[in-house]
């Protein structure tokens, strides 16, 4: 196959052949209703699970051992974006080794670098605290000691020497810049000093600039650590599984609710021609820099006393984990920190890596992927668990290809680089073959964080979501210090979750495909308040941390990569998607539950008067979600006897109605001030950044009280529903 398919079926050329051969469908299959795929009750599981001959192939072919040794490689060079080009080649070439084509793409793409940052305390009398930018060296810890070390940094902050006192501000959200200023704290022209956690980093800073605060620190609190914490009596890493206190948490600033990608092309895919527009509206204009345990205690002390006490402030994350530090707000009188902080911004090449397994059917294909680069030379859990994890994937691929077999579907591995910098490789590989992917994506499966601990976790489109659970069920837990109680990757799901998988947002690469209408999961596994602390963008996120702490023999990884293997096989290779429409409706329709719910609590929106021009009348909504529920449980019906009958020219109009439909939801344009992001049934959350919301052009115009707006986006996302449903095919009986 050439560099990505050759044939480019425009979307709407499809769906009119596909409603052409309806009516002769209809006449050719006799429906049934199904049952609805529900997750609110845990399942039976079959123990041992039963495997096919295909399936056993896969499963067995992973082995920790090879995992470990790819960690280690990974884990062991600078890997920043745009610094990673041997690792990219290196990549490649496993890849091909496996026994299929792989090759480089390259990106020209905008970032930054620090050229110098520092951050000072100086008291009144005018001693001074110098904080630290870097982890200590542990002499346990090789990668700790390397050279080339990468400062801890914000990308895309912005460049200023300034020195004000400081004022914490709890979290950093919205409500709690409210609480300061309500309480008479004046913030503009003062630094703020915000605790990691509850919102993305990026609108702590955004919310700090937007009250006149000039510049931001954020640092990391014992808050997030659960019980596994110095002060309960755990030793700190390298020793124990606790933090250790000079841990900086490294990240992007960027506004990562407004665009993805490259913000010198936003909307618009980068190449060395490519026009580049201003990246002011999307990156902060104040000066952000992170800060450790060690380095974030005397900025607290010397609050002591001062401004508004937490307990005035009332507010949920605003006290830490720290003991005797009373987390008032401040400001100290005479306290000032001085932070300095030249950032460079420059165009740089990026390399994302592409391997393709040829299938039968030109017209359909999968694509699976992570992201290479990290913050770190480490980043063993971010990203490269999951990097890991590909590499014994495409192994064990190539041993079926060594069988001779070639999927239904053609499948594409895709090994992104600067995820970091705001998803940038993997968007503007997106941007670049949008009309193919459109015309041609079944789904992206997405690994980033594969292992950071042991409970398993996706996330991801309603319609793959039953799927996705039974192939958790096939894959046996590994045994260690987890607990013997799990028998299966489902049994740690479904005690982690209890059934539910949330709706995507945003923070990896499955963004791009997902806001252009592509069915997604995010897949990996995390910790919880009793496992080893996970040293996330930290320079201790290393292979000596994953061996002794993180998952001790990879076990772990061998598990998540066998259920992405069966995940991945399946959606390639089954005669029918394995899709479930009907639980697809399900999940739309308890989205608008939470819609109204949002709207019955909302302190933003105007009371209805008598005339009711206040009134969110979500009916057209609803309306369109029933039919849209009709639809997809007779199509459900025509595929599971098109399945029985094995009827290839029904299979064939079936798979390219569970192929496309999702397109209708993303087909009403960007969402109001966020034109990357189109999918009408969820978005990251305007103020979290991250997290999801349901149904976002209405959410976002709720929070903001612009009722026209709002209904305007009712009509929308009502139309993107019916777009969906006519996708899905008419003639339901």
């Amino acid at each position: 196959m050439p560099r990505i398919l050759p044939s480019l079926i425009l979307l709407g050329t499809l769906t009119l052949a596909c409603q052409r051969d309806w009516d002769a469908l209809e006449t050719r299959i006799h429906t049934h209703h199904t049952t609805p795929n529900r997750h609110a009750k845990r399942a039976p599981v079959a123990y041992p699970p039963t495997l096919s001959d295909v399936e056993s192939i896969l499963v067995n072919s992973f082995d920790n051992k090879s995992i470990s040794d790819w960690s280690y490689y990974y884990t062991h060079g600078d890997h920043l974006g745009s610094h990673n080009k041997s690792m990219a080649e290196w990549t490649a070439q496993k890849w091909r080794d496996a026994g299929f084509d792989a090759y480089l793409e390259e990106f020209p793409i905008w970032y930054t670098y620090p050229q110098h940052s520092s951050l000072s305390l100086i008291w009144p009398n005018g001693s001074r605290h110098d904080a630290n930018l870097v982890e200590d060296v542990l002499k346990e810890d090789d990668t700790s000691s390397y050279p080339n070390l990468i400062p801890a940094y914000h990308a895309m902050s912005a460049s200023g020497n300034v020195t004000a006192e400081y004022v914490y501000v709890g979290r950093g959200t919205r409500a709690d810049f409210e609480v300061l200023k309500d309480a008479g704290i004046e913030l503009k022209g003062k630094i703020a000093l915000a605790n990691y956690g509850g919102i993305y980093r990026g609108t702590k800073v955004k919310n700090a600039q937007d009250n006149g605060m000039v510049g931001c620190v954020l640092y990391t609190d014992p808050l997030d650590d659960g019980e596994i914490t110095e002060a309960n009596g755990y030793e700190a890493y390298p020793n124990g599984p606790a933090r250790n206190p000079s841990s900086i948490q490294r990240g992007s600033v960027r506004f990562s609710s407004l665009y993805s990608g490259d913000p010198t092309t936003v909307g618009w895919a980068s190449s060395k021609d490519s026009p580049r527009g201003d990246v002011a509206p999307y990156n902060p204009s104040i000066p952000s820099i992170p800060l450790s345990m060690k380095d974030a205690l005397p900025l607290l002390r010397t609050l002591s006393g001062h401004g508004v006490t937490a307990k005035e402030a009332n507010r949920s994350g605003w006290v830490g984990g720290f003991k005797n530090i009373t987390y008032d707000s401040g400001p100290a009188p005479g306290a000032v920190i001085n932070i300095d902080h030249l950032m460079n911004g420059t165009i740089a090449p990026v390399w994302d890596v592409i391997g393709v397994i040829n299938g039968t059917n030109e017209d359909e294909v999968v694509v699976v992927g992570n992201h290479r680069d990290a913050w770190v030379i480490g980043g063993a859990a971010d990203p490269n668990s999951g990097s890991a994890i590909m590499v014994e994937m495409a192994n064990a691929f190539g041993k079926l290809l060594e069988k001779g077999w070639k999927p239904k579907r053609t499948i594409i591995f895709g090994s992104w680089d600067a995820e970091e910098f705001g998803l940038q490789g993997s968007t503007e590989w997106v941007e670049t073959h949008l009309p193919w992917l459109q015309s041609h994506a079944v789904a992206y499966l997405n690994i980033d964080v594969g292992v950071s601990g042991p409970r398993t976790s996706f996330s991801g489109s309603g319609e793959i979501q039953s799927f996705v659970i039974d192939q958790l069920k096939k894959v046996l837990f590994p045994e260690g210090h987890w607990g013997s109680e799990f028998k299966t990757l489902y049994d740690m799901w479904f005690n982690v979750t209890k059934g539910t998988v949330s709706p995507l947002g945003s923070g990896s690469d499955y963004a791009s495909f997902y806001q252009n209408g592509i069915a997604c999961i995010d897949f990996g596994s995390d910790g919880g308040k009793r496992d080893p602390i996970y040293h996330y963008h930290s320079n201790y996120d290393s292979y000596n941390w994953m061996s002794k702490f993180g998952d001790p023999g990879f076990k772990l990884h061998t598990a998540m990569g066998q259920a992405l293997s069966l995940i991945l096989y399946h959606i390639a290779d089954d005669a029918l998607i394995p899709w479930d429409l009907p639980h697809a409706a399900e999940v739309l329709s308890s989205y608008l539950e939470e819609l109204n719910e949002t709207i019955s609590s909302s302190s933003t929106l105007p009371p209805s008067n008598s005339s009711g021009n206040a009134t969110l009348d979500l009916t057209p909504l609803s309306s369109a979600l029933e039919s849209f529920s009709a639809k997809a449980s007779h199509l459900a019906s025509v595929a599971n006897t098109a399945l029985t009958f094995n009827d290839s020219i029904a299979l064939a109009v079936v798979n390219s109605k569970f192929r496309d439909f999702a397109r209708g939801l993303a087909s009403v344009g960007g969402l109001p001030g966020r034109e990357t992001f189109k999918n009408v049934v969820s978005a990251p959350g305007i103020d979290n950044g991250y997290g999801a919301d349901v149904w976002p052009g209405i959410t976002d115009s709720v929070n903001q009280g612009d009722v026209a707006q709002a209904k305007e986006w009712i009509e929308k996302s009502a139309k993107a529903v019916q777009r969906a449903g006519e996708i899905l095919g008419y003639g339901e009986r």
